[in-house]
């Protein structure tokens, strides 16, 4: 079959490694290692399957090339001694099973860990702590950085015997080989700091003595060409780094940007633009020969088969888009765009990572899951399950159920399927909840499901049909708290207002409630009201987003001049006036429109006329508990394998 991405799908190499096409699926920390830093089952599960949707060559996360300082979390996978070999081996088999190339991410924190981690102090180039993890590191000695140098060798060695075509050095995002480039983290005096020359011997030295050893091993360094802090490491110097990297013999250059202290430009929220840090490759290029990747917030084929094209780089490397839909690559080069499961950059898989957590996806239930959910299992006998509710989790049950053999029936009251994806995806940077949307209409459409909209499923549709299987995913709504005037001037919910069923614009608003949904209701207001004020009892603004976006969106409100008023109770509701106290301060808002963000109550009710009726019914996503995307599509995928287990 023709690809409409040529340059996507053509085979390359890096070094002596041939390599399929040029998607490169980035080293993301999974924490799917067992405690003592063996390979997991469920890891070898998740790397096969990426391997099995045509990713042309998979850099394997961090591995800790130290036991006694160097790891970064629990989860981390090790490899500074053989006895790590036999569980690496098996992992790597399990990915060249399919065809993809393996290299390894050879790791050490330096400073950007703990000792609660690590059982001591971490160590660094220079004892300046991080900002974010707030401990002091040790000064490395000359001889415990020789010594550290020998351990990634060693480390190099083991990858070797485990079957991998290649290895990568982490020498980014604020890690200890950045730390060494970097003057913002490096103050030596000694041979390894001072000049570019001197803050690059570290990684110089690792990268000549690999090569001494193991002559044909294939070497990839990520690299940070920008640490986006003042007086980090910056394009210029960095360029000068890939010069020497591929004189020292390095094959291949992975682009990155970004540390702990940077904030946002590392791990980006939504709001970056896809492909965004594309040009620090397309200047890496213009210096080096040897290939380069790129990547970070690219999504679409056509995007990076054009910049492919455009020779800004030589290998896209995917993280989170692969998450989503493992079967990306085979996707795009079978040209089944439409069927591509997007990433909605929520980053709800990095922050179960920041818990100590293995990585889930939000639109993927079955990511770190592989050897958990089944797929496939059929039931033995006909069945029939009506599923009430058309949002995303009556959507996944639907689809789950389908996919195991159920005849299904959804019923939605609305006037079109989605649900809250609908309003989720109007915020500003929450497009990408419309495409995912667009793909779960789509798989129903061919899934087989009936579907039966508009029309409510009530008592008497429940009597007149008596169902053996109802799954009740009727979601959630609005609720706000009794206060003093409420039922004289009510407002308007935050729904009704990111549904755009009334024009608010040149109008003063005060928004009751800072959480997400009332955080991301003042951002969608920005430049139409006149006026933004939100209310928020709780200390903080939007506690319940991820972090990253969250910074991102306070970062837009407070940039937009949306006041904030935390730490106060409203007492009073008036027409055009809004009463509030903060400790014994009492003050008036005046506005024009009272807007409730003041959270959501599960629809249940028809779950507890069905208990003693139905024999299989079950309540899931916000008709069970209020909580987010995440759990509802989760529940949804678990009743197929549930419902079978029930009726086998």
């Amino acid at each position: 079959m023709n690809s409409s991405f040529p340059a996507l799908f053509k085979p390359g190499y890096i070094g002596s490694t041939w390599v399929r096409n040029r998607i490169v699926m980035a080293p993301m920390a999974s924490n799917f290692a067992y405690t003592n830093g063996e390979v997991s089952e469920p890891q070898i599960a998740y790397y096969a399957a990426r391997a099995r949707g045509g990713v042309g060559l998979i850099i394997v996360e961090a591995a800790c090339v130290t036991e006694d300082s160097g790891r970064e979390g629990f989860g981390q996978l090790q490899i500074s001694h053989p006895r790590y070999v036999i569980g690496l081996n098996r992992l790597n088999e399990a990915i060249k099973a399919y065809g993809s190339r393996t290299m390894i991410q050879l790791f050490h924190a330096g400073r950007q860990t703990s000792s609660e981690i690590n059982g001591g102090q971490p160590v660094a180039p220079s004892p300046i702590s991080c900002n974010i993890t707030r401990e002091e590191p040790h000064e490395l000695t000359n001889l415990e950085v020789k010594q550290i140098i020998n351990q990634f060798i060693a480390a190099a060695r083991y990858a070797d015997l485990a079957g991998f075509d290649g290895i990568e050095l982490h020498a980014a995002h604020g890690y200890l080989i950045n730390q060494f480039l970097s003057p913002h983290t490096n103050h030596r005096q000694d041979e390894y700091g001072g000049s570019l020359a001197n803050r690059q011997r570290f990684l110089l030295e690792i990268i000549t003595e690999i090569k001494e050893a193991l002559p044909a091993m294939t070497i990839s360094v990520r690299l940070n060409i920008d640490d986006f802090i003042p007086g980090g490491l910056q394009l210029d110097e960095s360029l000068k780094v890939c010069k020497s990297l591929e004189l020292a013999g390095v094959d291949i250059i992975n682009c990155s940007s970004g540390t702990y202290e940077s904030g946002l430009n590392s791990i980006e929220p939504a709001s970056y633009e896809e492909g965004w840090r594309v040009y620090l490759a397309a200047a890496v290029k213009k210096v080096v020969n040897i290939p380069v990747i790129t990547g970070g917030m690219i999504r679409h084929p056509e995007f990076a088969n054009q910049v492919l094209q455009d020779k800004k780089a030589d290998f896209i490397f995917f993280g989170r888009s692969l998450l989503a839909d493992p079967q990306w690559p085979h996707k795009a080069r079978h040209n089944q765009v439409k069927e591509i499961r997007p990433c909605i950059s929520c980053n709800n898989c990095i922050s179960n990572n920041f818990r100590g957590l293995g990585i889930r996806c939000t639109v993927n239930p079955f990511t770190g899951r592989e050897s958990i959910l089944d797929k496939d299992h059929k039931v033995r006998q006909p069945a029939h399950a009506i599923i009430v509710g058309g949002g995303p989790a009556g959507i996944q049950a639907a689809l789950s159920l389908r996919r195991h053999g159920l005849e299904v029936t959804l019923y939605e009251k609305e006037n079109r399927l989605g649900g809250f994806m609908n309003l989720a995806g109007i915020p500003p940077h929450k497009e990408q909840i419309n495409a995912w949307r667009d793909y779960l209409l789509n798989e129903l459409d061919k899934s087989g499901t009936e579907v039966i909209y508009p029309q409510e499923f009530t008592a008497a549709t429940l009597e007149a049909l008596r169902p053996e299987i109802l799954i009740i995913a009727t979601g959630s709504a609005a609720v706000h708290p009794d206060i003093e005037g409420c039922a004289v001037n009510t407002g308007v919910e935050a729904i009704e207002v990111l549904g755009g069923e009334l024009d608010l614009t040149g109008q003063e608003v005060v928004i009751i409630g800072g959480g997400s949904t009332g955080c991301e209701t003042a951002d969608y207001l920005i430049g139409k009201a006149k006026g933004i004020t939100i209310v928020e009892k709780e200390a903080s603004l939007a506690t319940d987003a991820e972090r990253k976006n969250r910074r991102a969106l306070l970062n837009r409100l407070s940039g937009a001049g949306v006041k904030t008023k935390t730490e106060v109770h409203v007492t009073e509701v008036m027409p055009n006036r809004v009463r509030i106290h903060h400790n014994e301060t009492e003050e008036i808002l005046a506005t024009d429109q009272v807007i409730w963000a003041t959270g959501f109550k599960p629809l249940s009710e028809l779950h507890k006329l069905a208990q003693e009726t139905t024999p299989y019914v079950f309540l899931i996503g916000d008709a069970l508990q209020v909580r987010g995307f995440k759990e509802a599509v989760l529940e949804g995928e678990m009743l197929g394998n549930i419902i079978t287990g029930l009726l086998n």
